[in-house]
């Protein structure tokens, strides 16, 4: 049974009783992971590093294998769209290296929660393109739950402490992505990092339709100031409280 078989069947669409069942099963298993790894070590939590890190890694293959040989297009299967460069944080964290280490951490806790929690609410690339079992649509929930999970899990354990000063390193990090992804939109057509379409996204349109440069420009200051300083935003106002 291929994957021809699941899409005969037409996309699940968004915001009706499938997507709030999985808006619902999302935050049920973040919170029971979450208390399950309460009295997790310090040796429990780089086991888990590694893990999170070799299974999404792997599974990512595994999706872009299939992608392709069902002959999909390189928006199916090119891992530059924002929530993919957690695959390539959860590595750079991993390194001893302080600088790539930082870049790494202040994805995985910045942008990963953020974006993860997110895509839940809004998964156009999932939902709203393929049925409700899908195996495209169990890959997305379970990888932005990792996302989520293990950002969380990382702050909650005090691996890594957020902080403004390393703004400077996230930027970067998003911008160097931003820069093969343009060239690949450009090429192939593609849509890496949400540079070339708006995903039905009603302002986002609009400007899009009016100056697709400007379009860019915002996309860019949305994933890297919004992201980064409502984030951080968040996490202040918390740890204040705390």
């Amino acid at each position: 049974m291929g994957l021809e078989y699941f899409e005969e069947r037409g996309a699940c669409g968004l915001f009706n009783v499938e997507h709030l069942i999985s808006i619902i099963c999302f935050f049920i298993l973040i919170i029971l992971g979450l208390f399950a790894s309460r009295k997790m070590t310090e040796n429990g939590y780089k086991i888990c590093h590694i893990l999170v890190a070799l299974l999404t890694t792997i599974f990512e293959i595994v999706k872009i294998a299939l992608k392709l040989s069902a002959g999909r297009g390189p928006d199916d299967w090119l891992p530059l769209y924002y929530c993919s460069l957690f695959l390539f944080a959860i590595w750079l964290s991993l390194l001893k290296n302080k600088t790539l280490s930082i870049i790494g951490y202040s994805y995985i806790t910045i942008g990963g929660i953020l974006a993860g929690t997110l895509f839940t609410f809004y998964p156009s690339t999932s939902l709203g393109m393929y049925p409700f079992f899908h195996p495209s649509c169990f890959h997305s929930f379970f990888y932005h739950l990792t996302m989520v999970y293990f950002g969380l899990l990382t702050i909650i354990k005090n691996k890594y402490v957020p902080s403004p000063k390393h703004f400077i390193h996230y930027f970067l990090f998003i911008i160097i992505a931003c820069i093969p992804s343009y060239f690949f939109n450009e090429w192939l057509g593609s849509n890496c990092m949400f540079l070339h379409n708006a995903f039905g996204l009603p302002i986002l349109n609009d400007i899009l339709k009016f100056s697709h440069p400007l379009y860019m420009i915002v996309i860019i200051i949305a994933q890297t100031f919004g992201i980064y300083w409502i984030s951080y935003g968040i996490y202040y106002l918390i740890r204040r409280r705390k």
